[in-house]
């Protein structure tokens, strides 16, 4: 989901639940009240004194003043909680963020609303996990490497230092979580064992939390630190619990077939690991493992659990989720907690900052904590998630280890992704489709319940033989167990298409994973040839070129700020090995909750940028360790400015992984970004700024907006990197650096300007004293840049020993920019807002509306998991499908906006998870939203004319799954009482202020409107849409994202 900063007066987008069938069921929301948290309150309060920690210090909740300012917040959220009577409330919230989570009626949601104690309102929503050395890959281990490195007495391994996990529990059973070691020097929990670490740091205040599976007294140690879980919004949804997790647990959950865990144990163990683990996969070891921070301790925050999901498309019949309300908890008790860093593996907010997840950790990040968060796992499309400034968010590359292993067959042989370390000598062959039950076809290979189209794999027909499976939709290694469980003896798996990863994944039975034209060409000699015969040669371990972008690492840019860079770096995130839980059935776990059965450990490799943020967290820890006065922007402006760049991936523009958009900043160098020269050393004062212009109504206390200032343009946020998102003729940058090293130092701009555009620096070199900073400017003109299209350079700071760099994006702006739209709830208002105009003379402007929304006749389906790229193939040709609806809709030349919406309110069930894809005119060109649930839009601001074709898909549901489109088509001249308010006369490189009013709208309307600005030739240059519901819909501050997250699909059979 995405969500818009907004005032909750004015510029608030509705959910349109009020009308619906359940409009007075209880829904979870995460209610914000307007006093600052204990993280970040700053005094202002007679009698209570400030608790935000100073620079360099650590939060101290046990602190008198703390709490005596959190009985104070108690006091408030109290009076506040009144006003809902006994509606359930699920947790509170006092130190990264004020207010509480309740189960709610509309009519209460509406009452809370209207106090003026209450800053925010979300409908809480649900997240997803975003899912051997790579430390000597990073340098850290060599001689010289950051580990080599003392600072008071303790080798830079993040001694003394814990981090926060938030992410689906933890396996204490792991190796990488014990806190002795044997007399090699290996991990151990035997008390026989040497004691490695003391008790855990005096600032933390953490502790470990007893529940199933979990004895505080026999899994937590002083490695494993702390280890607490959080509910209590997954409770309110009313998913059922799957066996394979454990009830009220900080245990991660299960893996195998029908399991999702191992992720919070991936990242933990990857980030703060022991170091000299031995790795074992398959009984087989592989080697030994460390994580990036060995001697840093661990908290496990689990907010990820995994539940009953018969529709589920992997085929484990469920599904593992992360609310948004449990993971605030979270994070409210980390900082509490006293932690130094949180990982946070879990996908977020891809358009605003105001967000409760982005605004815990805005206040975690003032109490001094680094945070890592992971860009997501839609790429290569414009998905890019955590756009806040004061987190690092981390996209996903290659590391250089690899295993390789090959097939031959009928005198060819084929190279590919493997681990087999034993091979398979020659085998009778079979397709997986001509393998399946009953005939049926089980090209994809599942171990267990395959979804519609699917069949499992026939013993009859595999046993014994070398199985050709197809990728998608289940996991790579559940095609492994279903061939080992019909009794297959080895597996081929073929790519589904190209650009997909080739893969290296610890497989139940000897595999080789080739290319999708490799495996056409497999299958086609299986297909000619009597009794096809093929070999597995055992894998060989080697390195490759490296790092190279993933194809599925989320790329920018930013779709909130197009000021603004993110991702902000790479990290490892391709076939990383950590460790994870192991496979168990519902009676061993049984057990293991009985405390009879001691579980084992286990490992696996994983690639996400799940797997490259706590690599980064884990340098977090190491650089904080060395340098414990840097906060969280020091510490990001480190890792940034001493990047370097990724290979080629050969995606084309503006995917490609060489560009910002994808690698950010460049690939992390942790030995270089202990001694980065200069920082950009962002703070409160910068964060407070920038939340002031695009994300006021959160400021708190609303007076630091005149106090510390707003930023006039977010471009002028002090990051290390500098992006602008419009030029108008010429734009003057501000960035200030500050001088860490032990010496004064004069450095000197070296600048590679984006092409059509002049760039300069003053001053072009600046000499400073150690701790000393510095300003300059950064000016960008336009010199020919074609209009609309992204330019690409950089800046370097040198002085002789650092180079510090950061990465310029420019993009020629039109002669108007404008904001893309406002929103309200009432039946007449007014928006004044500022415009950027690159013209001298008078701006007009054509508007139109507003305009009631068109709802369409009700509509039934079958329900059928298809994924974007499917569904948009299908949508633009001819047949028909039971799942899919299409429509046509006539856009005249000229029009303001075209929009399409589906809503929860006009759909069949609660649970129907609907998508829609909008095909424009030209046949090729395609809008998508594919979110879970049924709150969908696709909105074209002056869209071209011709015919559109909107596509309902019934994705998942009960058939049959009902909905109803709503439609707006606005052109100028539409009546509907809005009007809009221009200026005689602009300037060019100037801003004006401009309006839009509206009056006479009836209540309980959905109605659209708005304006073309136009320049002094009469040619329009920007669109502004406004949106106003009426209909009494509870004026929460979500909006649903348009972002695909639709990746795999269902095979047919209608």
């Amino acid at each position: 989901m995405k969500l818009k900063p907004a005032a909750l007066a004015t510029l608030v987008l509705l959910s349109g639940l009020a009308t619906s069938a359940f409009a007075q069921d209880r829904k979870t929301y995460i209610v914000q009240l307007k006093d600052e948290p204990a993280a970040s309150y700053t005094g202002t309060i007679a009698g209570l004194e400030a608790t935000q920690p100073a620079p360099g210090q650590t939060f101290k909740f046990s602190s008198p003043a703390v709490q005596a300012y959190v009985n104070y917040l108690s006091q408030q959220q109290s009076g506040v909680i009144a006003l809902i009577g006994n509606a359930p409330v699920l947790t509170t919230y006092k130190t990264v963020f004020n207010g509480f989570a309740a189960s709610l009626t509309e009519d209460e949601a509406r009452a809370l609303v209207a106090s003026p104690q209450v800053a925010g309102l979300w409908q809480d929503e649900v997240r997803q996990l975003d899912t051997i050395s790579t430390s000597k890959f990073l340098k850290l281990s060599e001689p010289g490497g950051l580990w080599s490195k003392m600072v008071g007495g303790s080798a830079v391994k993040g001694e003394n230092l814990v981090i926060g996990v938030v992410d689906g529990g933890i396996w204490p059973e792991n190796t990488s979580f014990f806190d002795r070691v044997d007399a090699s020097g290996v991990p151990s929990n035997s008390p026989a064992d040497t004691l490695a670490y003391g008790p855990a740091p005096a600032s933390f205040l953490g502790s470990c939390v007893a529940g199933p599976g979990i004895d505080p007294a026999k899994h937590c140690n002083n490695k494993l630190v702390g280890l607490k879980h959080f509910n209590t919004g997954f409770k309110a949804s009313g998913q059922v619990l799957h066996w394979t997790d454990f009830a009220d647990s900080g245990r991660d959950s299960l893996s195998g077939a029908t399991g999702h865990g191992g992720h919070g144990d991936h990242t933990a163990s990857t980030a703060a690991g022991n170091a000299n683990v031995p790795v074992t996969i398959n009984g087989a070891l592989v080697g030994t493992a460390s994580g990036i921070a060995p001697r840093a301790r661990i908290a496990s925050y689990k907010v990820c659990w995994t539940y009953v999901n018969a529709a589920a498309t992997d085929g484990t019949g469920s599904q593992n989720s992360c609310y948004n309300s449990d993971s605030v908890a979270a994070i409210d008790a980390a900082v509490a907690d006293g932690v130094n860093v949180i990982n946070y593996s879990i996908s977020g907010s891809q358009t605003t900052v105001n967000d409760p997840v982005e605004q815990a950790f805005y206040r975690a990040a003032l109490a001094g904590v680094f945070v890592a968060a992971s860009a997501g796992n839609s790429g290569p499309a414009q998905a890019v998630a955590h756009i806040s400034p004061w987190l690092t968010t981390v996209a996903a590359s290659t590391h250089d280890r690899t295993f390789s292993g090959s097939v031959s067959m009928g005198g060819t042989t084929y190279v590919g992704g493997s681990t087999t370390q034993t091979g398979l000598a020659s085998t009778d062959m079979i397709l997986a489709e001509n393998a399946g039950v009953g005939g049926g076809n089980a090209s994809l290979c599942f171990s267990a319940s395959p979804p519609v189209g699917q069949v499992l794999l026939d013993p009859a027909k595999v046993a014994g033989k070398l199985v050709v499976c197809t990728r998608g939709t289940n996991a790579r290694t559940d095609k492994g167990l279903a061939v080992k469980n019909a009794g297959g003896l080895g597996m081929i798996l073929s790519n589904a298409s190209a650009g997909q990863t080739v893969d290296n994944d610890f497989q139940s039975v000897p595999t080789v994973q080739v290319s999708n034209t490799d495996g056409a060409a497999i299958k086609a000699y299986v297909s000619s040839t009597a009794n096809p015969k093929g070999a597995i040669s055992p894998a060989v371990l080697g390195s490759k070129p490296a790092p190279i972008m993933a194809d599925f690492s989320s790329r920018g840019p930013n779709a909130g700020d197009s000021n603004l860079l993110k991702p902000d770096l790479t990290a490892p995130g391709v076939d990383i090995i950590a460790h994870v839980t192991p496979a168990q059935t519902e009676e061993q776990k049984a057990q293991i909750v009985a405390g009879t059965l001691v579980p084992p450990p286990a490992w696996d490799s994983y690639q996400g940028t799940s797997m490259s943020s706590p690599h980064v967290a884990g340098l977090g820890l190491l650089l904080k360790q060395a340098n414990p006065t840097w906060g969280p922007g020091a510490i990001k402006s480190a890792l940034m400015t001493t990047a370097y760049s990724t290979l080629n991936d050969g995606l084309p523009s503006p995917q490609n992984g060489l560009l910002p958009w994808a690698q950010g900043a460049g690939h992390v160098d942790p030995q270089k970004a202990n001694d980065p020269g200069l920082i950009y050393n962002a703070g409160k004062n910068d964060w407070v700024k920038y939340q002031c212009k695009v994300n006021r109504a959160a400021v708190i206390p609303a007076s630091d907006c005149t106090t510390i200032g707003t930023l006039d343009e977010t471009y002028n946020l002090n990051l290390p990197s500098i992006t602008v998102g419009t030029v108008t003729g010429s734009v003057v940058v501000s960035r200030s650096v500050t001088n860490v090293s032990s010496s004064a130092s004069t450095y000197t701009a070296a600048l590679t300007p984006p092409p059509g555009f002049s760039v300069s620096v003053s001053p072009s070199t600046l000499t400073l004293a150690p701790g000393e900073t510095k300003s300059f400017t950064v000016s960008v003109t336009g010199a020919g840049a074609a209009e609309g299209v992204w330019q690409f350079g950089q800046l370097v700071w040198n002085d002789g020993v650092h180079s510090v760099r950061s990465p310029i994006q420019a993009r020629a702006g039109k002669a108007i920019s404008a904001p893309a739209e406002f929103t309200g709830t009432t039946t007449s208002g007014s928006k004044l807002f500022t415009v950027r105009t690159g013209f001298a003379g008078r701006m007009t402007a054509l508007k139109g509306g507003m305009k009631d929304v068109t709802l369409g006749a009700e509509t039934s389906l079958s329900p059928l998991a298809t994924s974007s790229t499917t569904l948009s193939t299908r949508c633009r040709g001819t047949a028909n499908f039971a799942s899919i609806a299409k429509y046509s809709f006539t856009v005249p030349a000229g029009a303001i906006v075209a929009r399409w919406a589906l809503r929860q309110a006009d759909v069949g069930g609660a649970s129907d998870d609907n998508d829609m894809i909008v095909v424009y005119p030209n046949g090729t060109t395609t809008a998508y939203s594919g979110n879970d649930g049924s709150d969908e839009f696709v909105q074209i601001a002056a869209p071209v004319a011709g015919t559109y074709r909107v596509c309902v898909l019934a994705y998942a549901g009960t058939a049959p799954m009902k909905h109803k489109l709503s439609s707006w088509i606005v052109s100028p001249g539409d009546a509907g009482g809005m009007n809009a308010l221009v200026p005689s006369q602009v300037y060019a490189g100037s801003t004006a202020t401009v309006g839009l009013t509206w009056s006479g709208l009836a209540a309980g309307k959905r109605a659209v409107g708005g304006a073309h600005w136009v320049d002094a030739s009469g040619k329009v240059q920007a669109t502004t849409v406004l949106r106003v519901s009426t209909d009494g819909s509870v004026p929460v501050q979500n909006v649903p994202t348009n972002m695909p997250s639709k990746l795999v699909d269902a095979a047919i059979t209608e």
